[in-house]
């Protein structure tokens, strides 16, 4: 992915997947279960491409671009004939679209999402609570929590051990974030992500209990973040919302989040 860190750094939140996997693994060698690449057209790269398996094939476009759709459909029929085995495809709805209409085999749409970027944080409504670093007292409700999460937005289970380990490196890394009312009832959490970026800071795991919600605790818990992250001199904090949740879009929105790209999450059904 060297020849491309220009390309990538571009778009890097677009590109963030595979720009943080092509870092995760810069050291190893390419391979079929790592294999990353690019599709060309008059000396341009128009498509790039990460297979990390077990995790989905990942595909970046400069957006809106049309050689990138003939690039997906070539990269498919090549995958195909090679026997390149893939668990599913990340990408934009235009280029998942392009890609498995040359695979030729059935998949399911596992989450439909937006990538959203915030450049600069628009102050929330304060609420009577307060933001701090989890600490490793947090881990049971924090771990309980994060099923909770995954169980609501993608309607799959973790398993609460991993789970549990997991989160306990998280927050002995300092990226996990938790709101408490003044009583010291948590109420709403965050997380920053671990795949480095260049210029940004990704955000993940942002759950508030049910009984809690609409009270503004999501709001003040993400911009707390995204506040010392641009603190500390990023250039942006981004995320990724449920398409099906237009709620959360409305509540990033108004601390300064916009989108700039889809994103989904598409398996393959044999897989």
């Amino acid at each position: 992915m060297t020849e491309n860190q220009a390309f990538l750094q571009q778009f890097e939140a677009v590109c963030q997947l595979n720009l943080g996997n092509a870092a995760a693994y810069r050291d190893e060698p390419c391979r079929p279960d790592l294999l990353f690449g690019c599709c060309k057209e008059d000396g341009r790269s128009v498509l790039l491409f990460g297979n990390t398996l077990p995790y989905n094939l990942c595909l970046n476009a400069i957006p809106g671009d049309p050689a990138a759709l003939s690039a997906a459909v070539l990269l498919a029929e090549y995958l195909r004939r090679e026997e390149i085995k893939i668990t599913g495809v990340n990408a934009s709805k235009t280029l998942c679209n392009a890609f498995f209409s040359a695979y030729g085999k059935p998949y399911r749409v596992r989450a439909a999402m937006d990538i959203m970027v915030l450049e600069e944080l628009i102050e929330p409504p304060a609420v009577s609570a307060a933001v701090r670093k989890a600490a490793p007292d947090d881990l049971e409700l924090l771990t309980a929590w994060a099923c909770a999460f995954y169980r609501e937005a993608l309607r799959e289970e973790l398993e609460p051990k991993e789970t549990r380990e997991r989160f306990s490196s998280m927050i002995q890394n300092g990226r996990v974030y938790l709101m408490e009312t003044k009583d010291g009832t948590p109420v709403s959490m965050a997380s920053s992500v671990s795949r480095t970026l260049p210029h940004g800071v990704g955000i993940n795991f942002v759950y508030t209990p049910p009984e809690h919600r609409g009270k503004g605790y999501c709001q003040n818990t993400v911009a707390a973040l995204c506040r010392e992250k641009l603190g500390e001199g990023y250039e942006y904090c981004t995320l990724f919302v449920d398409k099906a949740n237009p709620i959360s879009n409305r509540v990033y929105k108004k601390i300064g989040f916009q989108i700039i790209e889809d994103i989904f999450d598409c398996r393959l059904k044999e897989a």
